[in-house]
């Protein structure tokens, strides 16, 4: 499986995924999400190619070192696994010259090209420069904990091989200090403030208010602001420049000066990095590095001038400039060549790099092009060729596909490629106010006075359509008021009040729940308002409580979804909208995420192509903790299911007494991954206790998999057809005509309507954990 394959089959199971969690009742409907939606490819357009550059390389850290620009215990501590000296890229070395002149800069190059050595090169110089200094050289703030890990394991990295090499110490002190560091690591950094101190900003704000962190922002003569006894520059890195915007961005700028003001150090030098600090897409290198300087400089409320915004300075992986037509025919007709210098000159790889890799500025320097569809390139090759698209296409991937070869077979990157795939959340999709063979259907919701598209959504039990509506009374001609579109997220006005509309010819006010009527038969006063009432609407949303001509009799359900006209099920106050319908490709951004994570990884995994490894990124705490949430409870979820179903395989039928004992033995756990102490010994009695309470624990999480409405974008396997539950003794109990002999309607019943009628029922108890079982008893009782 290529690349490109692996590519195609996560996606393909994504779209599987999609179109599983569409339920529509109504065929054409359906027809027209499937041919206009899902085949048309709306949310999932074809990737985007792009070629990844190649930077320029300059020295070493060895020949810096020899140089006299950097201390030579620097060069030792930034070296390769193997003891070599790392070749930086020229942007790198142009960024370290600036930090050690203590000069603040901001470095915007693309993601992968080092830009944390940019800054810690010069920090750690300037630390070796000045032993004995008691206080913090450098703040590396960062807008995620999750970064922050990342760093410092990196630092841990170098001090564990540094040690490894010389069996010294490791000169630099470092921390991690934010909410996730333990009290005890805290007051150990407060009596032994490090060298550097990785954080966020959250933690920045309580440096300054909290009185037992004021040692970490103090002067060498303990008192804070201190002027005496610099011991070399202070360094306040912030990484990921560009996610401090907006309001956020503001008060962050605010903490920036407060913390200075409170520090009192100087020189201050002031680091900023970012992958994507632009200004627009055609911008000149001039008004690119205007607009960052302007942003950085506002940041720290210090000058940077354009000057020393670093960019990356790139240079071309193939060898020499765009290829002609002809070079390009007589290139598609021969073999690719099987090594990396005959690749570099081939001319369709040429071709290819200048036409998604990189492209000249006016001052002669090379900068990324933008990604392009694999489509749109393939078709620039198939006119300047003359080639069929189907031949350029296949071109192109064997070309792609002997460059990840080659890859393989080096040291560095060489010719790497990108596919970007984007993916959109679904939108509703909208129907006409008309009877259900003469309806149109729309993806955007045209606006018209005559016949205007209304939003539908679905039952999501049984797929029945509704309309989401804003009602509007008032009188004019001889209908009552009008209903109009209501789209998700727009506001109802104190004139309007939001609900459902829906054409159901069967359904009468007779087939009222039960439970919303008194014994006398009455509504209960809760349930009075939430009725389905009939009003006859007209294509142009006018209508009235009567019948009149060329208006459609429908149901109108206030507020909120209460009752599905077509399958029955109601809902109190306490259900959420989103457990009760659902709009087209509204399966959740988080779910759509571990799909295509999870797809990913299993596709990874199975072929070989690539190594199973995923890395997400995202600039909000909170959707990273939601996500790493919905991802645990994914695979706790699958790994229960799957386990139920290998003992299922195994053993064709369980009882309710054997269940978790079954299900346990086949979710491939030991106990080291459930025991709270992972060191007992697997035959131990502990152990064997462990595994009991993990048992009913199974039992227990079994049952609440089963319960109705538990997980809406995830239905259990009973839900989706895979898994029967039966009940022992019914069918015979429904046989024996003397246990009916007496009861109202049961008695005059087949035993095969009996059954049928009590597996309804026991299957409603069964659904909301009204049976009894040991993990379910409330012990208190």
């Amino acid at each position: 499986m290529s690349i490109i394959e692996l590519h195609q089959a996560a996606l393909q199971d994504y779209i599987d995924f999609v179109r599983s969690s569409i339920w529509i009742r109504d065929k054409r409907v359906w027809e027209f999400v499937e041919r206009e939606v899902l085949q048309a490819a709306q949310y999932w357009p074809e990737p985007m190619l792009q070629l990844s550059p190649a930077y320029r390389l300059d020295q070493t850290l060895d020949e810096l070192a020899q140089q006299g620009l950097i201390h030579p215990e620097t060069a030792r501590i930034f070296q390769k696994g193997d003891g070599q000296s790392y070749r930086l890229f020229q942007h790198q070395i142009e960024a370290i010259r600036l930090g050690l002149a203590r000069q603040s800069f901001v470095v915007t190059s693309g993601t992968g090209s080092g830009k944390t050595l940019c800054f810690l090169i010069p920090i750690v110089d300037a630390i070796l420069r000045n032993p004995g200094i008691t206080r913090p050289a450098a703040f590396l703030v960062y807008p995620m904990n999750a970064l922050v890990n990342s760093q410092f394991q990196g630092l841990r990295d170098y001090q564990a091989a540094y040690e490894r090499r010389t069996g010294r110490p490791f000169p630099v002190r470092f921390a991690r200090y934010t909410g996730e560091t333990p009290e005890e690591e805290r007051e150990a950094i407060r009596n032994n403030p490090p060298h550097i101190l990785l954080t966020n900003y959250v933690m920045g704000e309580l440096l300054l208010v909290r009185p037992e962190d004021k040692f970490l922002i103090r002067g060498s003569d303990g008192r804070e602001g201190s002027e005496e006894g610099k011991g070399g520059p202070f360094f306040l890195v912030f990484d990921e420049l560009h996610t401090y915007r907006g309001r956020q961005g503001a008060d962050v700028a605010m903490l920036v000066r407060r913390l200075k003001a409170r520090m009192g150090r100087s020189p201050v030098v002031h680091i900023g990095t970012s992958a994507t600090l632009v200004a627009h897409p055609e911008a000149t290198p001039e008004e690119r590095r205007a607009v960052v300087a302007e942003f950085a400089s506002r940041f720290f409320g210090t000058s940077i001038p354009q000057e020393r915004v670093i960019e990356e300075t790139l240079v071309a992986s193939t060898l020499g400039e765009a290829p002609t037509a002809e070079e390009l025919r007589a290139a598609l007709n021969v073999p690719l060549p099987a090594d990396v210098e005959g690749f570099r000159r081939h001319a369709l790889a040429r071709w290819l790099e200048w036409t998604v890799g990189v492209e000249r500025e006016a001052d002669g320097r090379l900068r990324r092009r933008t990604p392009r569809s694999l489509s749109e390139v393939v078709r620039d090759l198939a006119e300047q060729t003359g080639e069929s698209l189907e031949r350029c296409r296949e071109a192109l991937e064997q070309l792609l596909l002997r460059a990840a070869e080659l890859n393989r077979q080096r040291a560095g990157p060489f010719f790497a490629f990108k596919l970007h795939q984007f993916i959109s959340q679904g939108k509703p999709i909208y129907a006409t106010l008309e009877p259900l063979e003469k309806r149109s259907f729309s993806r955007e919701g045209e606006v018209s006075a005559e016949r205007p598209y209304f939003p539908l959504c679905f039952c999501r039990l049984c797929g029945q359509e509704y309309y989401h509506v804003l009602r509007q009374d008032g009188r004019f001609l001889d209908l009552k008021g009008r209903f109009v579109p209501y789209p998700i997220g727009q506001d109802v006005e104190e004139e309007q009040e939001a609900g459902y509309l829906t054409i159901a010819d069967d359904w009468s006010e007779e087939q009222i729940p039960d439970d919303w009527r008194s014994a006398n038969g009455r509504l209960k006063a809760t349930w009075r308002n939430r009725v389905p009432r009939a009003v006859w609407v007209r294509p142009d949303g006018t209508f009235c409580d009567e019948e009149v001509p060329g208006a459609m009799k429908m149901w109108w359900q206030a507020h909120r979804f209460w009752l599905c006209l077509q399958c029955g099920e109601y809902y109190d106050a306490r259900d959420r909208e989103f457990r009760k319908r659902t709009y087209l490709s509204n399966e959740g951004r988080s779910s759509a995420t571990t799909v295509l994570a999870v797809s990913l990884l299993r596709q990874a995994a199975h072929s070989g192509t690539i190594r199973d490894k995923l890395l997400t990124f995202t600039d909000s705490r909170q959707d990273a903790s939601l996500q790493a949430g919905h991802f645990n409870d994914f695979v706790q979820t699958i790994l229960l299911r799957s386990a139920l179903c290998r003992a299922l395989e195994a053993k064709g039928e369980l009882r309710f007494d054997t269940v978790g004992s079954e299900v346990v033995p086949r979710m491939g756990l030991n106990v080291r991954d459930i025991a709270q102490n992972t060191q007992l010994a697997p035959n131990s009695s502990a152990a064997r206790s462990v595994w009991e309470t993990f048992t009913e624990l199974t039992e227990y999480r079994l049952y609440l998999d089963l319960q109705r409405g538990w997980r809406v974008v995830m239905p259990n396997l009973e839900e989706v057809g895979l898994l029967r539950i039966d009940y022992e003794g019914l069918e015979e109990c429904c046989r024996r005509e003397e246990v009916w002999h007496g009861v109202p309607v049961f008695e005059t019943m087949s035993a095969e309507r009996r059954a049928e009628v009590l597996r309804v029922v026991l299957n409603h108890f069964r659904k909301h954990l009204a049976i009894q079982s040991r993990v379910l008893a409330n012990e208190d009782t």
